[in-house]
């Protein structure tokens, strides 16, 4: 252990003794000098715009301050560790209230004078020679221990700017993203609290995320109306705020004191109660320069967000985070409460899982179930995920995959008791692919429930996990594959990484983007041609395709015609209790006849088929031999045989390869109106 370095080893043996000469002198003066000092640093311009920047009581809590520190200056039994722990604790504070170095030195030369003028006189004459030496020193070692914290300051100013890379790389989901960069801003020191907001559908600024006990309580008088919510619209006073004004301007606004900002005059009174000083609002822009988010941060320091270091980190954090949410901001704006009391839920295993069929598009027998999780509020009701998955972050999607791996092993074994097809598929978060966690939490299951091969199916979607190898992701596959677990790729069509993957591991089946069926809904073709497309890739890799979201019959139909192995949606079953499964698939009749099909996107999914094929020659899919005759006998059934369609269709029919193109358009048309106007269900 080092030994302590004395006032006698520094300064010689008689220093303590001509430090007491003065102890009582300096003691006296201690709080006149303070006050005298202040008023000649606020000559100085930087000086006046700090000690401007203070109210009252803060400025005398400074002055009391520096009269403490300048009797320790004095004081015959001060060592050295302890004078540079306090010197480096004076000079946090002043570097988080925005002196900078040049303006601390300046200070320096004028404490140094305004002692020599004013205390070492004090002194008898014999000993002002070495007094003078002793403070010199002492105002040295001062001015060192402050510079090295100005400096570690920097030091923990860049190491969270580089922290905030790495979290804008690797978070994978946005909750993870947000409340990982409010905690990354909270441990800054002098950023008190903070919130991260954004606009929902009624142009309403919600709060997200926040940090900090001032922050937490900031924001429940904002709910509670003690003060104002804050605002974008410029016609509201809770508008002309920092917040506001930076959210319509995309700059960052800083209030660099509440004390002389009058446009901080709604929440002053409650700011101060709760020690804010100053303050940053920082927008989130998208690519074209908008806001998309909000950054409120909070500091108890006045103009901490002033200083070039901090405002260094603001800009960086602005565009960082700003690449950041546009990434991964695919999420509904899910107010702070909520998000709170989702996480709450899914940590107390408050998750209930239904289940939905897939069946096989050719005889309509059930092949397996996909469990999707609820989650269950306070009345009993259940929440769809697209709900509560915006409050998930990686933990609570690794819990509930945990909950859904233990209710999918008991179902596939009650499904195989009750002579049931007891295959079950469960979503598996693409975070846990090659994470040994999810992978001991998946073979546990397997090895407790003693499940044989089949029983249980993953999901992966294509997403992010571009972060790990494919030779590692594939290993890990193969791992679960030995295991005896069934591998589904979610999404196909998604993603460029989606196609590849089916090249780099033989997965089991293949799901189609269910956003790309939901298209239907606007451009029926591009949905559908996708679909023919996918279905004659995944055959081609020996894999079967299921297509979800088969919300209605023309849908149905059409995934039947266009080559489809396997379907899920509304227009099958929605996802019911286990319970209902049993009795669903006692009564369910599948009753679809792809050559006859009986809605409209039914014929154009024929018609398209027969435009793919007489487009490229030799090229096969869809399930309809005669794709010609069976929209025609459409025609033919609907009474459609004088229509529009009906002669477009024919010129289309017998047209040269050249002139396809423009009717295809108007057959396409012709169809949608037809589907628009038709009452879209299959007869019972």
């Amino acid at each position: 252990m080092a030994q302590e370095v004395t006032v006698a080893q520094l300064y010689g043996a008689d220093a303590a003794r001509c430090l007491r000469t003065v102890q009582d002198a300096v003691d006296w003066r201690a709080t006149a000098f303070a006050e005298r000092f202040y008023a000649t640093l606020s000559g100085t311009a930087e000086g006046a715009q700090i000690l401007g920047a203070l109210d009252a009581a803060t400025l005398q809590q400074l002055r009391a301050r520096q009269a403490a520190h300048l009797r320790l200056l004095f004081s015959p039994d001060l060592a050295l560790s302890a004078h540079q722990a306090a010197a480096r604790l004076a000079g946090r504070a002043h570097a988080l209230m925005g002196v900078d170095l040049p303006l601390l030195i300046e200070s320096f030369a004028l404490y140094q004078s305004e002692l020599q003028d004013e205390l070492l006189p004090l002194a008898a004459s014999p000993v002002q020679e070495q007094l003078l030496r002793i403070v010199n020193r002492r105002i040295l070692v001062d001015l060192q221990a402050q510079a090295c914290s100005f400096r570690d300051i920097d030091g923990e100013v860049a190491q969270a700017m580089s922290r905030l890379d790495r979290l804008a790389l690797d978070a994978g989901h946005f909750a993870d993203l947000i409340h990982g960069a409010m905690q990354l801003i909270g441990q800054l020191d002098g950023n008190q609290s903070g919130f991260f907001a954004r606009c929902d559908s009624s142009g309403e600024l919600q709060v997200e995320a926040s940090h900090g006990v001032a922050g937490h309580r900031y924001h429940r008088a904002m709910m509670s109306g003690e003060i104002p919510r804050i605002s974008v619209d410029a016609t509201r006073e809770a508008g002309q705020g920092p917040g506001g004004r930076a959210w319509r301007s995309g700059q960052i606004v800083i209030a660099a004191a509440w004390l002389n900002d009058l446009s901080s005059n709604p929440w002053r009174q409650m700011a101060h109660s709760l020690g804010m000083r100053s303050s940053a609002a920082v927008p989130l822009l998208d690519e074209d320069g908008r806001t998309i988010a909000l950054l409120s941060l909070y500091s108890a320091w006045p103009r901490f967000f002033s200083t070039p270091r901090i405002g260094q980190f603001l800009r960086h954090l602005q565009q960082v985070l700003s690449h950041a949410v546009q990434r991964l901001d695919g999420e509904p704006v899910l107010a702070l409460p909520l998000r709170a009391r989702y996480r709450e839920w899914i940590a107390a295993g408050r998750v209930r899982f239904l289940y939905q069929p897939i069946v096989d598009l050719r005889s309509g027998e059930l092949v397996k179930v996909e469990a999707l999780a609820r989650l269950v509020d306070d009345a009993g009701g259940l929440l769809a995920p697209d709900q509560f998955l915006p409050a998930c972050g990686s933990d609570e999607l690794f819990t509930l995959l945990q909950l859904g791996l233990e209710q999918a092993a008991l179902d596939a074994k009650a499904l195989h008791t009750r002579g049931l097809p007891d295959t079950v598929t469960l979503n598996f978060p693409v975070e846990g692919i090659a994470e040994p966690r999810y992978e001991h939490a998946v073979l546990d299951a397997i090895e407790r429930h003693g499940l044989r091969r089949g029983q249980l199916e993953l999901e992966l979607r294509e997403s992010h996990d571009h972060a790990v190898s494919p030779a590692r992701r594939n290993a890990f596959l193969r791992r679960l594959r030995e295991a005896g677990v069934g591998l589904a790729q979610d999404d196909l069509g998604s993603l460029h990484g989606s196609l590849l993957r089916l090249d780099q591991f033989p997965f089991d089946a293949v799901k189609m983007e269910q956003r790309l069926v939901q298209g239907a809904t606007h451009q029926p073709q591009r949905a559908f041609e996708s679909m023919f497309h996918l279905a004659r890739l995944a055959h081609g890799f020996g894999m079967k395709l299921t297509v979800e979201g088969l919300e209605h019959a023309g849908l149905l139909e059409s995934a039947v015609i266009l080559g489809a192995d396997h379907g899920q949606g509304s227009a099958i079953a929605p996802p019911m209790t286990f319970d209902e499964l049993e009795r669903w698939w006692r009564t369910f009749h599948f009753d679809i006849d792809p050559t006859r099909p009986r809605t409209a996107l039914g014929a154009l999914a024929s018609y398209l088929v027969w435009d793919l094929r007489a487009s490229s020659r030799g090229a096969r899919g869809g399930v309809v031999r005669d794709p010609r005759r069976t929209v025609e006998g459409f025609i033919e059934a609907r009474g459609l045989q004088r229509s529009t369609l009906a002669l477009l269709l024919a010129e289309h029919f017998d047209a040269g390869a050249a002139a396809r193109p423009a009717l295809r358009d108007d057959v396409v048309e012709q169809f949608v109106e037809i589907w628009q106007r038709e009452d879209d269900t299959l007869p019972a």
